[in-house]
């Protein structure tokens, strides 16, 4: 069903009025339009519950399946006869769009022989391409002129042109994709995971090392964009900010200075910029990068929900706990939040349960936020939706250690954590003594010194000093951690914890 869901955000009713692609009366039309419009509407949202209301079976009844096929033609077949130039894209979004929609129509003309015509249009599309430096599209082109004028046209300057032309582009799109690659191999550890990678470090140096030296030969777009966020990782691994934000200030002056908006690499620079800022405790210099980076954000894409998470987080630590609120509920009301993989709705999950214990400790204010009016929080249903984050230990599953504690305590249910004390001493002694997690080490002894005190304040005070002190001397700007790690600053949440107790 996702499928049909993302073809259905791009393709609303308007622009099917406009292409009549749901106006006619063919036999199963209306069927059709129901189908469509429950989906729209959120009505839908797995094929069981589709096939099911519509045809009272199964989702492999074959005619659900039909019908299920019928709009999903339809729906791609129409993304060809919308007018994406009217779409708010940014100048190299909309030559994208328009020249891999023209190249399709070359490659049928020159699969139907009308040659003349398809090399009209692809000898159009290069001079755009080469513009916006689509190098895949350039080789692609250059390969289909190179063959026309070497095997059918007989004009051996301009085979040797286009030759030339491949050649240059083919080597290009070759590092190109070596640096995506490199760029993968460094990301794909974190998809799922916010824990530290320990060897991030000595990889991201081994491969800019070998990528560096081509950027001085080539302006590529994909080229300095993938190399730069090897370089990036180089430092975001150490938490290095300072050398990270250099980092990005050098590669948003690169893309700035393109003739053309390069909307992608100034998004992702200045979101992780803002993140230094944020672990350096530079708020206002947090939230001027975090206002960049929207300007180049379209509402409801992934990037825009990732650069409210950030901008979450960075009100959060200032203590602005009523503008955390609203950026939270404007995006879980979104009506595109549910499209988000599970592990992105699960840290936004995890954000709402710091702001209902904020709300249980009187910290924030319901009848001030209305919280508790927009959507109903059930612990237990919390704990459960978050399956996806239980193997990560030493990232996000923490989270769900520390608010299964701070509500216990909040709500005074002090014999189940006594019942837990042992099994979390064991998951802190196994998973948080390595020093990139060493703030979550210290915050859960301290945590876990209100049981082992038998909940009296002066005896926890004394117990957990030693690793107060030590939270204290490792700030967060110094602590070697992801910056998702620590929603609420370990030492505030400690204070409404003892709080919790008078």
């Amino acid at each position: 069903m996702k499928d049909l869901i993302d073809l259905i955000h791009i393709i609303t009713k308007p622009k099917l009025r406009e292409v009549e692609l749901m106006n006619d009366s063919r036999p199963g039309t209306s069927k059709l339009q129901d189908f469509y419009t429950h989906i729209a509407e959120g009505q839908f949202q797995d094929d069981d519950t589709a096939a099911s209301r519509l045809y009272g079976a199964s989702k492999d009844a074959p005619v659900y399946q039909k019908l299920r096929k019928n709009l999903k033609d339809r729906l791609v077949n129409s993304l060809f006869l919308i007018d994406l130039k009217q779409a708010s894209y940014t100048n190299r979004q909309k030559a994208f769009y328009e020249c891999y929609k023209e190249w399709a129509a070359a490659k049928i003309l020159f699969g139907k022989n009308a040659r003349n015509a398809a090399v009209g249009i692809a000898r159009k599309l290069l001079k755009i391409s080469r513009k916006y430096e689509f190098t895949e599209l350039n080789v692609d082109i250059c390969h289909t002129l190179r063959l026309y004028h070497g095997t059918m046209d007989g004009d051996y300057a301009k085979y040797q042109q286009y030759h030339q032309e491949l050649m240059t582009y083919e080597k290009l799109w070759i590092l190109e994709n070596k640096a995506e690659h490199y760029y993968i191999e460094l990301s794909i550890g974190f998809v799922n995971s916010r824990a530290p990678k320990a060897d991030i470090q000595a990889k991201a140096q081994e491969y800019y090392a070998e990528i560096e030296p081509t950027l001085k030969t080539y302006n590529s777009y994909q080229l300095h964009l993938c190399a730069h966020l090897v370089e990036a990782a180089i430092y975001s691994s150490i938490n290095d900010y300072p050398n990270l934000i250099d980092v990005c200030n050098r590669t948003i002056a690169f893309f700035e200075q393109k003739e053309y908006t390069a909307a992608i690499p100034l998004q992702v620079f200045y979101y992780q910029k803002a993140i230094c800022h944020v672990q350096l405790r530079e708020f206002d210099l947090a939230k001027q990068a975090t206002e960049e980076c929207l300007k180049y954000s379209d509402n409801g894409n992934f990037n825009w929900f990732k650069t409210y998470e950030l901008n979450f987080m960075l009100h959060m630590h200032e203590g602005n706990y009523l503008q955390s609120q609203a950026i939270l509920y404007m995006v879980m009301q979104h009506q595109q939040f549910t499209d988000l993989p599970e592990n992105i709705q699960g840290i936004w999950k995890i954000s709402e349960a710091y702001l209902h214990f904020l709300v249980q400790i009187k910290a924030l204010d319901t009848a001030e936020s209305g919280i508790s009016k927009k959507r109903k929080f059930r612990l237990n249903k919390f704990f459960n939706e978050l399956q996806v984050f239980y193997m990560d230990k030493q990232g996000m599953n923490i989270h769900l250690i520390f608010l299964e504690i701070l509500f216990n305590i909040a709500n005074h249910q002090y014999d189940e954590l006594i019942d837990r004390v042992e099994a979390l001493d064991k998951y802190r002694m196994r998973y948080l003594q390595d020093g990139v997690v060493l703030r979550c080490n210290y915050f859960l002894k301290m945590l876990l010194q209100i049981p082992k005190s038998s909940f009296r304040k002066a005896d926890i005070l004394q117990k957990a000093a030693p690793d107060f002190q030590a939270l204290m001397a490792l700030p967060i700007e110094m602590a070697n951690q992801t910056f998702e790690i620590e929603v609420l600053p370990y030492e505030k949440l400690w204070e409404y914890a003892l709080n919790c107790l008078e």
